[in-house]
């Protein structure tokens, strides 16, 4: 189509006498023409529009064509060409955007002269008037037509000036040769004009023309760097109108060029990356110098980047060096070219500062390659020439990518190729609404029109369910037509976005035709929604347009940037949010603002949100905050600030990126407008958390924080990996990219016009002919070899070099550049030649696997507003494996990529999902992307697409997807494959409770419902009223003051004096931590109260507050239970817990202490919690999984995860059920009696809960029994019978007979002998300063110490207790000796007396100390204070308050709530359990660590720890640190999958005195392994903290009930591979243990543990009840073996037997482990009903084995492995001369040893007598070097006995031969030595002999009755060491055989050299005296070097051959 602006068609052929021509079908059509009333008109928009009509109806058409010219005013510098936008039955549309059509006073000047600083514009043309008159003639037919005289930019623009014309003065004379005179244009309507990057000059007002115009003069000005001034041209006439151009260099400021351009009908657009306005500049590092390179497109550099402040005029892209200058590298003069060959846009810049001492001009190439999506993407440099005149970039973007016609579903079109899409759904009214549409009047027909957005309108006249646009008469409202039905299909264009609504009412013509409405949306934007205006109705069809800024592409502005001090690089980029991911939420929870959601986008505007009835999102807003009414989501704000400018860098060190201009805040005030402040923190182990907040303003703005990896600076250093190596890590993300999977089986053949060259990636290409040469071409030429490679990662991508031969140009260099390419297969590459540079290659390769890996957001909404949360399902180090029946296996991840798979082909990259079939075909199941979805309550899903290709080449082609469902479930379980779709989605579904929604309510006045059971929690109570505030103190002991829903009352006059509810201090520091508030939150189980706007400015940006987590306990009133969180808070964020009684649901309590018969008094108030639960697995429970939750005499503490109905006592938690109302069951309530006596044992009893299946009400019952060595225990359960009765057993030391006295223990210890409770004082005691207390009357000060004596005292070296004269003499006295003998009164005091000081003065008895110890909660050690002394002053009494004297219990079980389960560590916390951690590389500390496990170190044999530490350190002077003590239970880490105990109170940190050492260790799950060690990991110097790690299965997850299928053998296996062997428990053939029964006289069971009944009523069953002559009843089946591990405990539960009333009988054994049980034990009658019986069994069976390491770090270079002398299955044994037997093994429990020994001893001997004593556990083994002899170390083994501590001491010593141990002597009655020679021992340093190690090497051979060892046969010695020279020989023989080969000779050194210089250095020969088959903990092992030759020492390294 050809166009004129207010004039015809003057030059194209056949469109003559017309301003609007179609050029079509070889001829021209007119479609528009000027007409009398044309005119230039606004319309109602404020936009310029022509309308040009033709009178002709041409073929084809079936009415008069005619063309609308719109003419819309753009943002400065964004004009474009004109836009044919509607051409529907010949009415033409044409949209041009033209800064002519904006108002000239902001583009003009009346001057020579046009400066707009904002736009980097400064033009000035005086120079080219000064006076000079221009001529220019112009010839016809070689003759003189007309002279032209010109007189521009005269310095007197005023009447007169300019040049003689005539009898005037004009600016522009036309003379002819007649002499004629005509003026062209006065001097004084001089107009100076840039516009659409066109300088023009113009003279109106000269003579008239024929015509009525006036003429006038255009000259238009075109750049030319070399023509200085110029010259001028006649152009040609039109009408009046006499063009010139000049060519000068002075028009050179702004550019001559177009940024678009079309090739061979597509068409491309550069304009999207012109930076204007406050946008940033694009950036490129040039890595060789660390210099930035800024740039702009088609443009100049943008202003307002302050770093273009030093770059020359007029440069589009500045180098700005290191020395703070700036150098222009060129200007944008020349219009974008097209590259058919490497289809790609190629940009060049001329004419840049002067290069060099030649004079030439720096100048710069951009190649612009089409990557889809990458909208974000910066500019690489390539390279420079030698000179460094010429820089080559190149950049791959979205915006090279030509412009598509594209369709869309759902109104939403994306273009993927530009990498974003439109989305018109806010645009859309909801049609369930009355009155859901726009209305439309049409001025010229009188006509409403009422539509809809992509859906029908309601509440018009119109009938139909799908009426799209309804058109009504405004003067007969009964005359109405359906202009169309509703469709959701947009189309999009060349940016136009266009719905067409069709088969609409029928006109009324011949044939009928049905009427249409095409709807164009138009970018504006500013308008926001903007507004529909009618258009035009020609040929049947309604057009109507519509100006929106949802029709606009988003605006992105650069998210990296370049720190010029440091030359470090940020990328914000991928934290971007694509259409398909969704936005980051941020959910608002507290404050008044709770309930509402802050939708976030980085650098682009937020995605649309999918609110069709509740308003939209601003199409421009980087923020918007909804909020719920009701149940519906609705938009609250729709814009909280545009991204308009790009992320910066603040002096502390984060990012800033700042959102503005958003919607007005206050309608007062329009200058107030929200916005919004993101400041990233860098934190390289997070990439997949989004920001939070530490309150949220309820005014205008708004301060985010965000911890990211993507707020690191980027590492751009090159090279780090070489050789073949083909991965490496991303240093910012830590994303790995791995490419050796592009490795071809030969080459990959690249065709670059003719020339072919042949290349492959991570290797050789086998088609050059070389084995070392990765590149070559058809010519034979080689351009890289393979082994002198290197890959680095350098401008977010990541480069490959292959280096080649040296030329006499220089040495050949190829590099393949990785970029980004989805939507190719993994291993199917796309590679393009690019260019040669001199020596150089370089190649693009395209592949998915340079897609960054990233993580989306983990968390949804539904429709309600329920949060869902799957971030624990995420895995950051392995991934989810599920299989299918076909045996295929599928590794899938949550929410991020997949983790490298081993001994796979999986891909790397961006995978959420690896398939692995049976045959090894691997597959990529989808990348991860898009967002989760909440279609409905209880159920979320999640997609990964665009998988591989399956089904290639047919008609079913499609792309690999995953899709998972998670369902809401109550109990966690893996994910299940479903099935595969034909189009190869893989579907699966996952249980879990974490697709369950999380409740959270907010109350208010301080009160809060239950939304379960509508209980209300009141904490008015505790709201202070009077004068003085709630106090809490801080480790650092500063005061915190607090009220609860109130403000405070004590700080009247200070800045906490106002509405702050907590405040720091008091008087002028007084700090206020946040304003109160009585919004109460309760979010499942869990009360808080948040106060927010606390002190500003905390860090230089924050507010402070303060958050109170209220938690129940029955016992805590007041402010008893509140404390300071220190682990929890921040300098800006602070955090209490308040335990209290208020927080808990209605509870009570029963009498808990009964008398027995024999007048013995049970007490169980010990096992009642009053801030906890009681938990038990209940996966064998018959209804289904269930736990189970009791207290002991109270009702249940309403905890979270424990949310039962009120007044229960035990409650059922049905894992597998997701209603929470029948999730948690009452199974019995308390009553006013709940203990009772039955049958030797004490039972709870709580009945009436809910109702059963039975129609009964359930019961629990609790049988308790006696444990004297288990201080609280834990409930087991046993079963669920037919009644709904539960029934539990509970072994404990409560239930044993009372004791009334204690004695004491010495060591400053003493047991509770009614609970059990061991109090501990040994951290009194202060070796270092002693306690100093005056007396009452000040006459004596008294120096006191605990458990030990005064140093240095002038009372005496034993002194515990000193009195000194405070007058007269200044005398001295021993008021008593020390001694650690605490004891313990029947009142429950604590007391140490001191006695035996010195004698009184006048009274013959010696001085005498009292202290007594009283409880007092939270004081911690406390201090003493005199009391008083006795009558005679000689027995002097004290008190000492202290929390040590408290019996409070801290639990060792961590509670999960990921799991649903408790994770109990006391299994780790036996008594004398000690470990120890060696050293490891860390280079921490020398000497070892001793810890325990939830309570302080036993005495350890010659070593001396401080006192109640619960970790030492031994330092290399001998003196021992404290590391930390227990004083808070372990907690589960979700994070770290990981259980925490962390021990505080350490010793003084070295380095830092105001600091204490703790200790952290970390238990991580591996199954089988049951105690292992724990592993120094590390030190945190500057918080003085140890780290440990420990690999142990007791931090396991609980598997429910394994079902045994062969129990023949009496042997069982738990889930971590635990083996019980029962067999030992079997009885004789033909005989079986025997119990009488207690309810039925006369009868007993028979029971068959591990076998059945043959025959007869009990036949299959393995208990049988008889009597005297025959079988009666059958309990359980033997086939239905079910087993329940509970550590320490094994429930073997026999079901399924005979019917019996309405049940089936079953039979329960309890396996209960106890070390000292005889091995022949017998099982006792536990319960027993008509169709029930249980068994408990106590039997060292039962137990797992001790197990130790058994490795010595002899010194640093010789670690001696015992291991292979560590028996399993059997032990050592040796008799003395005295006929004692003794029953040895190291580092392992003893299997076979007599009853009483246990397997957890080392250690055992057997007297003559035939008693047994326990010499030494397995638990206090200990290595040490012996002092008298080299070579020689000792292990030792001790256990207590009768007061005194038993030892098993051996000496392992150097013989040649392996011996077995021999007894040596004995030291005393408790101490044994034995000595034990083995050739492990016979190495030196240097100089080792390795034994090879053999499958059972310590078999005990000639073992007999006697006692002796078995001896190896010397003859079967003889022919072993035969075979083996033998085999030696042949295999040096093959070896010489096979290295005979020079290049495999080679090969093998090279191996060998380079497997082991990874551990020291290559060496150039390896000495090697044995080699061994184990391989037990790769890297423990060490080689030595010595005289060039390494000697192996340890199994652990292994030589591959």
């Amino acid at each position: 189509m050809y166009i004129n602006i207010c004039r015809d068609i003057s030059q194209t052929s056949g469109c003559q006498n017309s301003s609007a021509c179609l050029f079509q079908n070889s001829s021209n059509i007119l479609v528009g023409s000027i007409e009398p009333d044309t005119r230039l008109q606004f319309d109602r928009d404020g936009n310029l529009f022509l309308t040009y009509r033709s009178t002709a109806i041409p073929a084809g058409c079936t009415s008069a064509p005619s063309t609308k010219i719109t003419l819309r005013c753009p943002r400065r510098g964004m004009g474009d060409m004109p836009r044919l936008i509607s051409s529907h039955e010949c009415q033409y549309h044409v949209e041009w955007a033209t800064e002519y059509a904006c108002p000239a006073v902001d583009l003009v000047s009346h001057t020579c002269q046009l400066r707009q600083p904002e736009n980097n514009l400064a033009i000035d043309l005086r120079s080219l008037g000064a006076g000079q008159v221009v001529s220019i003639q112009v010839q016809e037919s070689g003759l003189p037509k007309y002279n032209y005289s010109l007189s521009i930019c005269s310095q007197n623009l005023t009447v007169g000036s300019g040049v003689a014309c005539g009898q005037q003065r004009a600016a522009a004379c036309q003379s002819d040769v007649s002499g004629l005179v005509k003026s062209l244009g006065l001097p004084e309507k001089q107009t100076l004009r840039y516009s659409d990057r066109q300088l023009s000059l113009t003279y109106e007002g000269g003579d008239p023309c024929s015509s009525g115009f006036q003429r006038k003069t255009i000259i238009n000005f075109h750049c030319n760097e070399s023509a200085g001034k110029g010259f001028m041209e006649f152009f040609g006439e039109d009408r009046c109108t006499y063009m010139f151009e000049w060519t000068t260099d002075l028009a050179c400021i702004a550019s001559p060029a177009i940024c678009h351009l079309s090739v061979n009908g597509a068409k491309y657009d550069l304009s999207r990356l012109i930076r204007t306005g406050g946008f940033n500049n694009w950036r490129a590092m040039d890595t060789e110098t660390s210099e930035t390179i800024i740039l702009n497109i088609c443009e100049s550099l943008s202003a307002s980047d302050r770093t273009a402040v030093g770059c020359p005029p007029g440069a589009a892209i500045c180098l700005l060096k290191n020395d703070s200058t700036s150098l222009s590298l060129g200007k944008f003069q020349i219009s974008p070219g097209f590259d058919d060959r490497t289809q790609s846009i190629s940009l060049s810049y001329t004419g840049g500062d002067t290069c060099g001492t030649r004079g030439s001009k720096y100048t710069a190439n951009i190649t612009f390659k089409c990557s889809p999506g990458a909208v974000e993407n910066e500019p690489t440099l390539l390279q420079k020439t030698s000179d460094g005149c010429h820089y080559e970039l190149v950049w791959f973007t979205a915006s090279a990518c030509p412009l598509a016609h594209l369709s869309g579903d759902n109104c939403r079109v994306e273009d993927s190729l530009a990498g974003y899409s439109f989305d018109l759904n806010p645009l859309s009214k909801p049609a369930t609404v009355p009155g859901s549409y726009y209305n439309v009047t049409n001025e010229y027909t009188e006509h409403s029109y009422f539509l809809n957005v992509c859906g029908p309108v309601t509440g018009t006249v119109c009938s139909g369910e799908n009426v799209g646009i309804c058109q009504v008469d405004n003067v007969d409202r009964r005359n109405y037509h359906n202009a169309g039905q509703a469709s959701r299909t947009l189309h999009y264009y060349n940016g136009v976005l266009k719905l067409v609504y069709e088969d609409g009412d029928v006109y009324r013509t011949v044939p009928p035709v049905a009427r249409k409405t095409e709807i164009e949306f138009l970018c504006d934007a500013e308008a926001g929604i903007g507004k529909p205006r009618f258009e035009s109705e020609a040929n049947f069809t309604y057009n109507i347009e519509w100006m929106t800024s949802y029709a606009c592409p988003p605006m992105f502005v650069d998210c990296s940037f370049v720190d010029l001090k440091t030359k470090n690089r940020y990328d914000l980029s991928p934290l971007a949010r694509k259409d398909a991911d969704g936005n980051w939420v941020l959910e608002i929870k507290t404050g008044i603002e709770s309930g509402r959601k802050l939708h976030i986008n980085v650098c682009r505007p937020v995605v649309a949100l999918n609110l069709p009835s509740s308003g939209a999102c601003d199409a421009n807003a980087g923020v918007c905050q909804t909020e719920y009414s009701g149940n519906r989501e609705k938009v609250k704000v729709a814009n909280y600030g545009r991204s308009l400018t790009g992320p910066r860098l603040s002096m502390d060190g984060k990012i800033i990126l700042e959102y503005t201009n958003g919607d007005i805040c206050d309608q007062r005030d329009a200058t107030l407008r929200y916005s919004t402040k993101i400041v990233f923190i860098c934190n390289r182990e997070i990439t997949t958390m989004g920001p939070s907040t530490n309150e949220f303003n309820p005014g205008c703005n708004q301060t985010l924080i965000w911890e990211t990896a993507f707020a690191c600076p980027e590492d751009s250093s090159g090279v780090t990996a070489t050789g073949n190596q083909c991965s490496i890590r991303d240093p910012m993300t830590g994303h790995t990219y791995d490419l050796q999977s592009l490795r071809a089986d030969k080459s990959y053949t690249v065709n670059n016009t003719g020339r072919i060259f042949k290349l492959n990636i991570c290797g050789p290409a086998a088609d050059c002919g070389n084995d070392s040469v990765a590149v070559c071409d058809d010519k034979g030429e080689h351009f890289g070899f393979s082994v002198n490679s290197s890959i680095r990662f350098s401008n977010d991508m990541v480069e490959l070099l292959y280096y080649g031969p040296d030329t006499a140009s220089g040495r050949r260099k190829v590099t393949l550049t990785f970029t980004c390419n989805d939507r190719l297969q993994q291993n199917s590459p796309r590679i393009t030649f690019v260019k040669e540079e001199g020596t150089a290659l370089l190649f693009d390769v395209e592949t998915p696997l340079a897609c960054l890996s990233f993580a989306i957001d983990c968390q949804t909404f539904d429709g309600m507003g329920n949060r869902y949360d799957l971030t624990p399902l995420m895995k950051l180090n392995d991934n989810w494996i599920v299989e299918d029946q076909r045996r295929n296996r599928y590794y899938i991840n949550i929410c991020r990529p997949i983790n490298s798979v081993n001994s796979t082909a999986c891909p790397g990259g961006a995978v959420g999902g690896c398939q692995v079939t049976s045959t090894g075909e691997v597959f990529n199941m989808g990348y991860v992307q898009g967002r989760l979805i909440a279609p409905e309550l209880n159920s979320v899903t999640m997609q990964y697409q665009n998988g591989d290709i399956c089904h290639n080449g047919t008609d079913r082609e499609s792309r690999r997807s995953t899709r998972i469902t998670f369902y809401c479930s109550g109990r966690h379980q893996a994910p299940i494959f479903v099935k595969e779709e034909d189009d190869c989605s893989y579907v699966f579904d996952w249980l879990t409770p974490f697709a369950c929604p999380i409740q959270h309510v907010i109350g208010e006045n301080c009160t809060v419902r239950d939304p379960l059971y509508q209980v209300p929690f009141d904490l008015r109570g505790l709201t202070k009223a009077g004068d003085d505030d709630y106090i809490v103190y801080d480790e650092s002991l500063r005061n915190f003051s607090l009220n609860v829903c109130g403000a405070l009352r004590s700080h009247r006059n200070d800045s906490c004096a106002i509405n702050a509810g907590a405040c720091l201090g008091h008087g002028d520091s007084a700090i206020n931590l946040g304003n109160y508030t009585s919004r109460l939150e309760y979010e499942d189980g869990e009360l808080k109260l948040f106060y927010s706007d606390g002190k500003e400015s905390c860090n230089g940006k924050w507010n402070r507050t303060a958050t109170i987590m209220f938690s129940c306990d029955h016992s805590k009133h007041g402010a008893s239970g509140l404390s300071y969180l220190d682990e929890k808070s921040s300098d800006c964020s602070h955090w209490f817990e308040w335990q209290t009684s208020v927080a808990c649901l209605p509870f009570s309590q029963a009498e808990c202490s009964i008398t027995d018969d024999k007048g013995n008094v049970f007490n169980f108030e010990r096992l009642t919690m009053s801030d906890d639960n009681y938990e038990i697995d209940g996966s064998d429970a018959p209804n289904g999984p269930a736990k189970f939750i009791i207290n002991v005499c109270t009702t249940l503490v309403h905890t979270k995860g424990a949310l039962c109905p009120p007044n229960s006592a035990a409650c059922m938690i049905k894992v597998n059920e997701t209603d929470p109302k029948k999730r948690y069951v009452s199974i019995g309530r308390l009553n006013r009696t709940v203990l009772s006596y039955e049958d030797g044992h004490v039972v709870l009893s709580y009945d009436g809960g809910a109702e059963c299946s039975s129609r009964q009400n359930a019961k629990t019952v609790v049988q308790f029994d006696c444990a004297p060595g288990v201080s609280v225990g834990r409930p087991e359960y046993v079963m669920t019978d037919a009644a709904c009765v539960h029934h539990f057993v509970w072994s404990t030391r409560a239930a044993c007979v009372l004791n009334t006295t204690a004695a004491p223990s010495g060591d400053c210890s003493v047991q509770d002998p009614n609970t059990g409770h061991v109090y501990n004082l040994s951290g009194l005691r202060n070796d270092v300063e002693p306690y100093v207390v005056n007396g009452s009357q000040f006459e004596h000060s008294y120096l006191l110490n605990v458990c030990g004596p005064l140093l240095n005292s002038s009372c005496g070296n034993n002194s515990g207790s000193c009195q000194m004269e405070r007058l007269g003499q200044n005398r001295s006295f021993n008021a008593g000796l020390s001694n650690a003998f605490l004891l313990y009164e029947s009142s429950g005091l604590l007391k140490l007396i001191y006695s035996n000081g010195t004698m009184c003065h006048h009274v013959t008895k010696p001085r005498m100390t009292t202290i007594t110890f009283i409880c007092a909660v939270g004081v911690g050690k406390g201090k003493p204070q005199f009391i008083g002394e006795d009558p005679d002053g000689c027995s002097y009494f004290f008190s000492w308050h202290t929390d040590l004297a408290c019996d409070h219990e801290i639990r060792c079980v961590a509670h999960s709530d990921e799991h649903e389960q408790d994770f109990d560590l006391s299994p780790l916390s036996a008594e004398n359990a000690e470990y120890t951690a060696p050293v490891n590389a860390t280079g921490a500390a020398s000497g070892a660590f001793f810890l325990s496990v939830c309570r302080p170190l036993s005495p350890i044999y010659k070593k001396f720890c401080p006192p109640g530490a619960t970790v030492c350190r031994e330092e290399t002077e001998g003196q021992y640190v404290s590391l930390g003590s227990f004083n808070s239970g372990p907690v589960y880490d979700p994070v770290a999958k990981a259980v925490v105990l962390v021990y505080g109170n350490g010793s003084k940190c070295a380095g830092k005195p105001s600091l204490l050492w703790k200790t952290k260790i970390n238990f991580f799950c591996r199954p089988g392994q049951p105690e292992n060690l724990p592993k120094l990991v590390g030190v945190d110097e500057n918080v003085c903290e140890y780290q440990f790690e420990w690999i142990t299965s007791v931090v396991c997850p609980s598997v429910p009930s394994v079902k045994v299928t062969n129990f023949t053998d009496c042997i069982v296996k738990d889930a971590n591979q635990n083996q019980y062997n029962f067999s030992a428990l079997m009885s004789p053939t033909g005989r079986y243990i025997q119990a009488p029964s207690r309810l039925h006289p006369g009868h007993k069971y028979n029971i068959s543990l591990c076998g059945a009944f043959p025959s007869g009523v009990c036949a299959s069953s393995a208990v049988c009840r008889v009597n005297d002559t025959s079988q009666i009843t059958a309990y359980g089946n033997s086939r239905s073996l079910t087993t329940v591990f509970e550590l320490p405990d094994v429930k073997l539960s026999y079901r399924y037997g005979v019917r019996c009333l309405k049940e089936n009988t079953s039979a329960v054994f309890l396996m209960e482990c106890d070390q000292l049980a005889p091995r022949d034990s017998k099982p006792l009658i536990y319960a027993e009903e008509e169709c029930f019986v249980m068994f408990k069994w106590s039997t060292p069976f039962a137990c797992l084995p001790k197990v130790k390491p058994c490795k010595f770090r002899y010194n640093s270079n010789w670690v001696i492995d015992f291991s292979r002398y560590s028996l399993k299955t059997s032990s050592w044994k040796i008799n003395d001369t005295h006929g004692n037997r003794y029953f040895l093994n190291l580092c392992h429990g003893i299997s076979d040893g007599p009853s009483g020994c246990g397997n957890d001893m080392a250690a055992c001997q057997l007297r003559v007598d035939g008693s047994v004593r326990r010499l030494g556990s397995v638990d206090s083994q200990w290595f040490t070097k012996s002092i008298e002899a080299e070579n020689s170390l000792t292990v030792e083994y001790s256990h207590p006995f009768d007061k005194v501590s038993c030892r098993a001491r051996i000496e392992l010593v150097c013989g040649l031969e392996n011996e077995e141990p021999r007894f040596k002597r004995t030291v005393d009655d408790c101490t044994v030595e034995f000595e034990w020679k083995m050739n492990l021992m016979c190495g030196t340093t240097g100089n080792l002999t390795l034994i090879p190690a053999t499958e059972n090497p310590k078999t005990p051979v000639g073992s007999s009755n006697s006692g002796r060892q078995e001896r190896g046969n010397a003859g079967s010695q003889a022919v072993v060491i035969a075979i083996s020279v033998l085999a030696s020989i042949v295999l040096v023989l093959v070896l010489i055989l096979a290295f005979r080969n020079p290049s495999r000779r080679a090969a093998f050194t090279r191996k060998v050299t380079s497997c082991f210089g990874r551990r020291k250095r290559s060496l150039s020969s390896l000495q090697y005296t044995a080699l061994s088959n184990r391989d037990l903990n790769e890297g423990d092992g060490l080689l030595s070097q010595n005289s060039g030759n390494i000697q192996h020492y340890d199994s652990d390294d292994d030589l591959m051959l």
